[in-house]
């Protein structure tokens, strides 16, 4: 029945053919990085300062001189707890990508750059080993401590520690084993590798852990009261993570804000248009309906009907999307936005709410058919 009548349910189909495709790829697209919201950062923000320096017309001699005066000062402002020197900032500036071989085999990993204060900064959880500490100096490798997923990745259930790998040109022995490390809330967990500083004498950018990072100006005005030099230097960042965090989820809320509006309209579109589909082709099979209860068909029955035919056309229009979407799937076509069980959830996501969406659409108009009385539709007829 329901084929005989394809011609008449062709834009019905077609309707839910592209807008599985369209819930298809917002839901893939934006899954993975709404679930990164709940994954653990690895470390402690809120009590945590960046402050970035330049001297622009000092000389390397000089600048590490004056370098070695910051870290002092900043020691002596009674609100800082601690001072670091490092490359990688969460929420501003991160790691670099490095080709890391173990036993003959090259994969990626993130290198981030830190001196010995850089864990207590952050309060970077370890669970196996130790961080950097002044016992490395002159060592033969070079001392990493791994993120925990690089150590299940290279060395599965056993212990890395003591175990050496290459990047570069570089042979490195890892002596600690950290938590998960993310760039922030939104980013994914990337395995990598922190290694100490080759020289802090030449990085003028600081992560300062704070007792109370509450009272944002006034330890603002300290910092700079404590950084006065004779030389000329400028302040080019003074600030807490936790405004870097507010400032790096900005461009996410604006996209997940367009892509929330995109996938409200459509489907206020699919479903006012859905309903009408389906009061209009109801309304047009009263004579049919009028003779099953004349028959003896129960109200029911009559809605099974039609909730029936309902899941059989979802299920016509959405077939074609899924064969387009597992075969987009299986050439990796999105990389690692759908990568893992990503894709699938996606895939079985948008299909459950296109099968909600139909059936909230066609019960009202299927209720309405299984309460005509016969004598009634026969007679319209």
């Amino acid at each position: 029945m329901i084929w005989k009548r394809k011609g008449k349910n062709s834009f019905l189909l077609l309707q839910l053919f592209v807008s599985f495709l369209a819930l298809f790829l917002f839901i893939g697209l934006n899954l993975k990085k709404f679930s990164n919201y709940f994954k653990p950062l690895g470390y402690v923000y809120e009590n945590a300062w960046v402050l970035e320096m330049e001297f622009p017309n000092a000389t390397e001699a000089q600048k590490a001189e004056l370098i070695d005066a910051v870290k002092q000062k900043l020691t002596s402002v009674k609100e800082i707890e601690t001072v670091s020197v490092a490359q990688a900032i969460p929420f501003y500036r991160w790691g670099k990508e490095e080709d890391v071989k173990y036993k003959n085999q090259v994969s990626k990993a993130m290198s981030f750059e830190v001196d010995d204060n850089y864990q207590k900064a952050l309060d970077i959880k370890l669970l196996e080993g130790r961080w950097f500490s002044s016992k490395d100096n002159g060592a033969a490798k070079l001392p990493v401590v791994i993120t925990k997923d690089l150590a299940e990745r290279e060395f599965g259930s056993s212990s890395p520690l003591g175990q050496t790998f290459s990047f570069g040109e570089t042979q490195a022995v890892i002596i600690g084993v950290s938590k998960s490390f993310k760039e922030n809330t939104s980013a994914d967990v990337q395995p990598g590798f922190f290694k100490r500083l080759a020289d802090d004498k030449t990085v003028s950018r600081f992560v300062l852990k704070t007792r109370d990072n509450t009272d944002f100006l006034s330890l603002d005005a300290k910092i700079r009261k404590e950084l006065n030099f004779p030389v000329e230097f400028k302040i080019s960042r003074n600030q807490p993570l936790i405004w870097l965090k507010k400032y790096a989820h900005k461009l996410d809320y604006i996209q997940l804000s367009v892509a929330l509006i995109v996938f409200a309209f459509l489907v206020l579109n699919v479903f006012l248009g859905v309903s009408g589909v389906f009061t209009y082709n109801l309304s047009k099979r009263k004579a049919e309906v009028g003779l099953r209860v004349a028959m003896g068909a129960s109200s029911s029955a009559i809605l099974k009907q039609f909730l029936g035919e309902t899941m059989v056309l979802t299920t016509l229009g959405i077939v074609p999307g899924v064969l387009i979407a597992t075969q987009l799937l299986i050439m990796q076509y999105f990389g690692s936005y759908m990568e893992g069980y990503y894709g699938p959830l996606s895939l079985i996501l948008s299909a459950l709410f296109l099968y909600l969406l139909m059936l909230s659409c066609a019960l009202y108009p299927s209720l309405k058919a299984a309460k005509v009385q016969p004598a009634t539709a026969l007679h319209e007829d």
